[in-house]
């Protein structure tokens, strides 16, 4: 049986029961929500570009829909003109609501993604060496 030190020993389990040093870890946490932040407010831009081009085609669309029908227009015509215009909005609608469930969906997995590496970082905090896990059995 090997005769290890007692001051070893100690710095040995204490290493063991708190391996983090707390400045790095604050350090790795100030950059995990800092990058968060960042994807949080750049998928937050494009859905807001998103929505401020839909109110705008949207805009134009209800102007088109208030306009009255010319005198001696077919009622047919309109009435298919209408529909149309409907169908192309409802188009829009969903495209839109893809658009919108892709970016978020998107970021939910970098937000991930970014979580996963973080913990893998913190974990080799944790990973002990062939030779101190003999040192702590014995």
């Amino acid at each position: 049986m090997l005769d290890i030190p007692q001051a070893e020993t100690k710095t040995i389990q204490a290493e063991a029961q708190f391996p983090v040093n707390l400045v790095e870890a604050q350090e790795r946490g100030a950059e995990l929500f800092t990058l968060a932040s960042e994807l949080i407010v750049k998928t937050a831009r494009a859905i807001w570009e998103s929505q401020s081009e839909l109110l705008r085609l949207e805009t134009e669309q209800a102007a088109k829909a208030f306009a009255p029908p010319t005198i001696g227009e077919d009622p047919g015509t309109t009435m298919s003109a209408y529909c149309f215009q409907a169908h192309e909005q409802t188009d829009r609608m969903i495209a839109q609501m893809r658009r919108v469930n892709d970016l978020l969906r998107d970021c939910g997995w970098q937000l991930f993604t970014i979580y996963a590496e973080s913990l893998r970082q913190g974990a080799k905090q944790f990973r002990v060496s062939p030779c101190s896990a003999r040192k702590n059995q014995l």
